[in-house]
Formats: structure tokens, C-alpha cells, sequence
């Protein structure tokens, strides 16, 4: 049997813009870079689905857009009719594995389809599954004595003690606080599960939340970029993003200072990858290895007046890494494709490597086939929630104070570096060849507005 390994190593909220490949001046991937360029295929125009994690997976999974797969704008749910990523190697003899960090991506989402083992890191234990404790209390003191009474009634004791458990382990070992564990964990677990499958076809699936805020990297990269500051630590740490809309913008020095600290848990990222990938050269199974290097979307830092990954579809979010190692193949090296490609090509390119006889999903293509995408939508299906947040922190908060005419966004972007951003029935064009920034919008033309509306009916 082939032992041939497919490996994709997914960075939560890893943006293009802050990587050396798509034009960062500090080089954030030290360890990595030399073997990128050595190894890799390098993708200049890859666009994520979706600006935030949910519906960026559901079409990495599925190989469709965001608005074919929801089955409501505020779903979380992968629904188990559609053929997974999963399935399309499980059904083709591999062992599946995935070890995730993001608990969005959960099974009691339907993410585990298709996966032989699926470990979930926010939990005790990460092969099990979670328990969901529903307690009526007015306080927390007041559901912890329910608790603790269902305890010695004996209802559903072991339930009950499992789901106080995980409670425990996710308030004191929270990977939205730090990841770093989470990060180790993955690593070592996918280590272990080739060493154990050698000799066997695998597809590994592993989410990192290293990149995704609050921002805290570990020692080893920590003050590489940035000193720490006392101020600027005690300000973010006692504020929620959105309180960057709500209640007033962040200072540009704080932003500097978050963006900066986030530039040194990408090279945390870098080590462990790095590191990874010795791994494999090791064990001799770099050359059979096919590996995938990449995000489900990315993150602002002050850009057109936005922080972390809400309310926009601009570049700094939609715009993701896409580094490919093709197993065997001489021609990865020092090569850089220009073309527009989309996450959700992953699945038809996997789906026609593997010979699968799923049908392939218009919305996705081949990576490398010569029939190339002439646009890539990225479609943000509802900001509610977090307006909602925001009304909660000042009553006042409207969507026009921050330029919202919709809870929708959605933005088109096409070969000749045209973009068009959906904004209700507001409209905004860039051209991405000469306002790489998105700082000059112009009057969308009648032609491209004709285009949009047959995107949306094929849609």
C-alpha cells in the first residue's frame, strides 16, 4: 500500500498580509521562509470564503460557498447530507485523523464526519465527547449546589461530574487566552498518530489557534517584535473588540503594539511547523507527504478603521496564505501562482487526485487543472450577533456608525484585479492592482454590476 500523507495545518486567523511571502517587511517566518521557497508552491491570490471560522471550514469541507452550505446565516451546523473532505479519503482506503483547537469546529457541529479520530484540545479529554450541562440558577452559586445535588441524587452522576470537569479545564486551560498548549498538544498528537500509521495512506486535518486573539506567545518569541507594555496589557485585557466600535476606536499605538505581539505567536507558528516538518524529513516521510500550509481567514489591525475579523470583507481579513508541498513533485520549488484560488479548491483538487466518484461542485476547482477561476466571492452572512454586542455595551450603537447599510457583506473580486464590495444596496470598486489598501473607491460600472447579479442567480 501507498504510503502516501496528506497533511493540511490550518492557522486560525493567519492573514496573508503578515507573512514575508505576501509582503511583510519583518520576517515573522525565519525557520520556515527558506523552506518554503525550497519546497513549496507559494499561492499570491488566495481568498478565504468567508472572513470568520464557521462558515470559512463548512466550505473547506464541502467544497461550496458559504451561502449553498448554511443552512441559516447563524448556523454552526455542517449538515451530514454533503460528502466531506473526510469522507473523500475515507472512502478512498485513508486513515483520517484531526486534532482542532477552535471549539467551532466541533463534532457536535457535524465537523467530524469523516474523521477516524478527531481530537478536540479544549476538552480533558480529547478523544471523548463534550458534555453540555444545562443548569437553571440565577448565580453561579446557586448552579453549583444544583449541581452538586444532582450529584447525590445520582441523575446522570458520571454526566454531571465529566461535564463539571470539562467546565474546570476550559476556564483555567481557555486556548482563547492561551494557545500555546492547545498548539503543543496538536503537534505532538499528529506526530504520533503517523509514527503509528507509517506505512498507511493518511489525511490529517489539524487547527492551530496560535494567531487568533488574545494575543499571548510564549516566552520563547515573546519581545521580539515588541517590548511589553504594562498600559496597553491592561487596556486590551480588560476590553472585548467590539468595544472598538461601541464605545470608541482603540488608540493607534495600542493597535501597533496588538498587531505586533500577534506578529511574534506567528513565529511561535513558524518553530513548531518548522520543527514539524524535521519531523517528517526524520521519519522519511517527507517525500510521500503532501502538505498544505494555510488559513481560514485573517485579521485587521487599524486597517480602514477595523480591528480583529468583524464587519468587513476588506483584504486584511478575506485574503489568506495557501502553501502547498506536492508529494514527489520537483516542480514545488521556488514557484509562485498568480491565479485566483479559493480555500474550498482544495476539495474538487483532492476529489479528482483521489479518482472519488462524487460529482465536482461548480464552486470549486481544481488547483491543478488549467481550467482557473475568472473571480472568488468571500461573503460575510451575518453581523446580528455582534451589532447586538455592540448595542449592549452602548444602547446608542447603530450599523451606520460604522458604515453598514446590511448585516450582510459580501465581496467579489476578479482576474483583472477588480474588486466590488456588496454593501446592501450600497456598492464599492477597487482596483487591487494600483489600491492594493482599498483606499480609493470609485463608481462600480453597469457591466460589473451585470456580472454580480449573474454570480448571485448561479449562486
Amino acid at each position: 500500500m501507498s504510503k502516501e500523507k496528506v497533511i493540511i495545518i490550518l492557522c486560525d486567523t493567519l492573514r496573508a498580509k503578515s507573512l514575508p511571502h505576501y509582503g511583510n517587511s519583518r520576517n515573522t517566518l525565519p525557520n520556515l521562509a527558506r523552506v518554503i521557497d525550497n519546497d513549496f508552491i507559494v499561492y499570491n491570490r488566495a481568498y478565504a470564503p468567508a472572513p470568520w471560522t464557521t462558515p470559512s471550514h463548512l466550505s473547506l469541507f464541502t467544497g461550496l460557498y458559504p451561502s449553498q452550505v448554511m443552512e441559516t446565516k447563524t448556523s454552526f451546523n455542517l449538515d451530514p447530507i454533503f460528502k466531506t473532505l473526510a469522507e473523500l479519503f475515507q472512502d478512498s482506503g485513508y486513515r483520517t485523523f484531526a486534532c482542532i483547537a477552535n471549539a467551532l469546529i466541533a463534532k457536535q457541529f457535524g465537523f467530524g464526519k469523516g474523521f477516524d479520530t478527531f481530537l478536540q484540545l479544549w476538552l480533558p479529554d480529547p478523544g471523548g465527547d463534550e458534555i453540555s450541562l444545562k443548569v437553571e440558577g440565577k448565580d453561579r452559586l446557586e448552579k453549583i449546589m444544583r449541581l452538586l445535588q444532582s450529584i447525590a441524587a445520582g441523575d446522570n452522576r458520571m454526566d454531571v461530574i465529566k461535564g463539571m470537569r470539562e467546565r474546570i479545564h476550559k476556564r483555567y486551560r481557555d486556548i482563547l487566552i492561551d494557545a500555546t498548549l492547545s498548539t503543543n498538544k496538536a503537534m505532538k498528537s499528529t506526530k504520533r498518530f503517523l509514527s503509528e500509521n507509517s506505512s498507511q495512506q493518511v489525511f490529517c486535518f489539524i487547527n492551530l489557534m496560535q494567531a487568533h486573539n488574545r494575543y499571548n506567545p510564549p516566552r520563547v518569541t515573546r519581545n521580539t517584535f515588541v517590548k511589553r507594555n504594562t498600559a496597553h496589557e491592561r487596556y486590551y485585557n480588560e476590553r472585548i473588540p467590539l468595544d472598538h466600535y461601541a464605545t470608541g476606536p482603540f488608540s493607534s499605538e495600542l493597535i501597533e503594539y496588538i498587531k505586533l505581539k500577534y506578529e511574534e505567536e506567528i513565529l511561535y507558528l513558524d518553530l513548531v511547523i518548522a520543527d514539524f516538518i524535521d519531523f517528517l524529513k526524520r521519519s522519511s516521510l517527507y517525500d510521500d507527504c503532501t502538505l498544505i500550509i494555510t488559513s481560514d481567514h485573517g485579521e485587521h489591525f487599524g486597517e480602514k478603521g477595523h480591528v480583529q475579523h468583524h464587519f468587513s470583507v476588506y483584504e486584511p481579513l478575506t485574503r489568506i496564505p495557501l502553501y502547498i508541498k506536492w508529494s514527489g513533485k520537483a516542480e514545488n520549488h521556488d514557484k509562485h501562482i498568480n491565479s485566483l484560488v479559493m480555500l474550498q479548491d482544495l476539495y474538487t483538487t483532492f476529489l479528482n487526485k483521489l479518482n472519488h466518484w462524487q460529482p465536482c461542485p461548480e464552486s470549486s476547482f481544481d488547483l491543478n487543472s488549467s481550467d482557473k477561476r475568472q473571480w472568488v466571492i468571500s461573503q460575510l452572512p451575518d453581523v446580528t450577533h455582534d451589532i447586538q454586542s455592540c448595542k449592549e455595551r452602548s444602547p446608542s450603537f447603530s450599523m451606520s456608525d460604522i458604515g453598514l447599510e446590511d448585516t450582510t457583506l459580501t465581496a467579489y473580486v476578479f482576474n483583472n484585479g477588480e474588486k466590488i464590495i456588496e454593501n446592501g444596496n450600497k456598492t464599492l470598486c477597487y482596483n487591487l492592482n494600483i489600491d492594493p489598501e482599498e483606499d480609493k473607491p470609485y463608481s462600480t460600472s453597469a457591466e460589473s454590476l451585470k456580472v454580480i447579479k449573474e454570480i448571485k442567480s448561479s449562486l
